[in-house]
This record gives structure tokens, sequence and C-alpha cells, in this order.
């Protein structure tokens, strides 16, 4: 694999426009196993025509890690002007006899942030790896880390608000559900302190601001676990293959994403019954709600756009069109910035939430359009702190 030492942020040449989208309301709640509550129809939002805002990127100071398992690494992008920073490896062990090769087999499909500390998911050899973030710099692309072996196929993950705790989903092989469960790790030891067994395949994570909760997306419906007993203690089935999940900020609603039903469900945390189904785009995916937990962010990959929601009225209120197949989505600390990586297209768009408008786009491949076709980013975090020898 070869080590870029620069690469250019490029710019979009002409800005995506805000399109209408039909509108769907919330209904009245009910029982856990009693089906969705039926979709209402409202009248479309106002199309918007969104503008290239800038000449050049501009947002906060800080930075940007991005998961990248079609090239067995993580980048980083200088959040202050969209410029690549560094490609590093991930979980790619030293070739045995030869110090200046490494074996490029990891497939690092999730990011988390604590702190400091960055956490992947090595879908391809079951290992969560370990980064000390503020350890890195520009200039070394292999980063000292600590590997921990996992169960079947990890892909979400998520830490504990106090960092205490981190929790992956291990998806398991597809021909064995059996295999599939999470790995519950002690952060302060990076060990491994629980297994829980999941009859279907987890895929994402989410906790409740207090961290006593821990909320599971899944094949068969979301699982809700104590934090400190690592027991079940609710489902909420019925609703789809679920991908993305949210907590609000005071623990009240959970957002999950309905890939197959092409919605979000809303779920209250009291008594865990589903009081509202929003209709999305084409295969929802990741999600970012914003700090007041007043709007939320939807990826729709399938349909090349980002929905965005009003969670007072479960409505959505616009949608941006972007090629290149939206996945997953990640809010600045200020709330000004919308970062969002292209799973086909590898391009990393910067949107200004104040207007809805496109202010720059990184190609991770770095050598213009289609270049980082196979990088596939698939995670994505952002953090105030800068690495070392990036202005």
């Amino acid at each position: 694999m070869p080590v870029w030492t620069k690469r250019y942020a490029l710019m979009t040449g002409s800005a995506a426009a805000l399109a209408a989208l039909a509108l769907t309301g919330c209904a009245s709640a009910h029982p856990v196993a009693a089906g969705h509550p039926a979709v209402k129809s409202a009248s479309k939002p106002t199309a918007k025509s969104a503008s290239l805002a800038a000449s050049t990127c501009t947002g906060p100071a800080g930075t940007a890690y991005i998961a990248e398992p079609g090239y067995s690494a993580f980048d980083a992008i200088n959040t202050a002007n969209c410029e690549f920073v560094q490609d590093y490896n991930v979980d790619d062990p030293q070739v045995p006899g030869d110090s200046g090769d490494y074996n490029y087999s990891s497939s690092p499909q999730g990011v988390a942030l604590h702190g400091s500390t960055l956490y992947f998911t090595d879908t391809a050899q079951d290992n969560v790896s370990v980064i000390d973030a503020a350890t890195l710099t520009k200039s070394d692309y292999n980063p000292a880390e600590t590997d921990i072996h996992v169960g079947f196929n990890p892909t979400g993950l998520a830490v504990s608000p106090d960092g205490s705790q981190l929790w992956v989903a291990d998806s398991g092989p597809q021909a064995e559900s059996s295999l599939a469960g999470i790995s519950v790790i002690s952060t302060s030891s990076n060990t491994v302190t629980a297994t829980l067994p999941l009859p279907a395949s987890p895929q994402q994570i989410a906790f409740s601001p207090s961290g006593t909760t821990a909320y599971v997306t899944t094949a068969d419906g979301l699982w809700v676990f104590s934090t400190a007993t690592d027991r079940m203690i609710a489902a909420v089935r019925g609703l789809g293959q679920l991908e993305g999940v949210v907590v609000s900020p005071d623990g009240g609603t959970v957002y999950v994403t309905s890939t197959d039903q092409n919605a979000v469900d809303v779920i209250s945390t009291a008594g865990y019954r589903v009081t509202g189904r929003i209709g999305v785009g084409d295969l929802p995916w990741g999600m970012a709600l914003s700090s007041s937990g007043g709007t939320l962010y939807v990826a729709d990959p399938d349909s090349d756009q980002i929905s965005v929601i009003s969670t007072a009225t479960g409505a959505v209120t616009s949608t941006l069109t972007l090629s290149g197949g939206p996945d997953v989505l990640a809010l600045t600390s200020d709330g000004s910035q919308l970062w969002v990586t292209g799973i086909t297209s590898a391009d990393v768009t910067v949107i200004s939430t104040s207007t809805g408008d496109v202010v720059g786009t990184t190609n991770l491949g770095g050598e213009g359009a289609n270049s980082g076709d196979g990088n596939d980013p698939s995670g994505i975090v952002l953090t105030t702190a800068t690495i070392s020898g990036e202005s």
C-alpha cells in the first residue's frame, strides 16, 4: 500500500441543490409489539437553492478521523481547511524479517473517540485497535497501538460517556448468526470483560447520556441493555433491518434508521414504545443529532441525499443532494458544520448547518475525482484537537 505524504483539498465546482421531500408526521404511542404508527402526509418543505459559500474551506480548528476499510487505514483531515494531514496504518503487523514492510490486511470499519483515544474495529482480523491520538504526528504514518481480540466481524462500536467501557458489535459470520454478540471492553485494562450473545446480528451501538443504558441495532429490532449488569432489559421488535442509532440529549428518545423501510423510527425510552416513523430516502444509514436535539441529519446513500429532520415536528424540513453515496455523518463540536463521507466516491463533503451550503469537499484518494474508489470510508469522528505539525 503506498503512503501518501501529501494530498490536495478539492473544492466542489458547483454546489449541490436542496430538493423537496415529502414530510411524515408522528402518530400516537403504542405497545412495543403492536406494529408501527401510521405515516401521515404533510406539506412539502420549501425548496432551497444551495451555493458554494466560500472559495476555500474554512471551519473550526480540529481533526476529522475517517476509517477506510478498503485502504487498511484511517485518514486525518484538518477541519480548519479540509486539507489532508496523513494516512495512518491500523492493525497492520510488521512483516517478519522486513522492518520496512507491513502486512496490510486490516479492514477498519468503525471508529469511536473518547478524549484523545481512538478505537477502530478491524473486521478482517476480529480486533479492536486502540491508538492515542495525542501521539500522532504529521510525518509518522505507523502509530503505536494496542490490539484487543473480540468476536467475529466487529463493525460498530461506542464508548460510554464516562469513557470506562467500550461496547463492540460483533456481527458474526453471515452463515452463523449464533456467533453474533457484543464484546464489552474495560478501557482501563483494554481487556474484554463480558461477551453478550445476541439472536441477530448487531450493527451499531449508542449509550444513554447517563451511560446506564446501551442501545444496539440489530436485524431483529432494537435491543436495550443495562450497562451495570450487562443484561438485556427490553427489546423493540418489528422495525425492519436497523442500522444507525442516536439518543436525544435528555435521554428520552432513541432514533434508529430502518434500512429496508426507508424510515427513521422514533422510540420513547419511557416504556420503549415506538411513537413515530419518519419517511426518508433510500437505505437510510448513519445519523447525526444536533447538541440541542432539535435537528436530526440522516444519510440516505441509495438516494444520494441527506434528510434534515425537525425532531419537534417529526418532519423532514429539507433534503440535500450529494452524489457518491453519503453514508456516515458527524457534526463539529460547535454544530456549525456537518461532515459527510461518501461510501462510493470517497469524498468528504462539508456542509454549513446554518445555510445548508456545501463549503468544501476533500477526496480521500488525493489524486482527483474517483481516485478514492475502493477506499470505502465507513466511519468518522471529529475532535477539536490538532495533530502535531499541523497549524
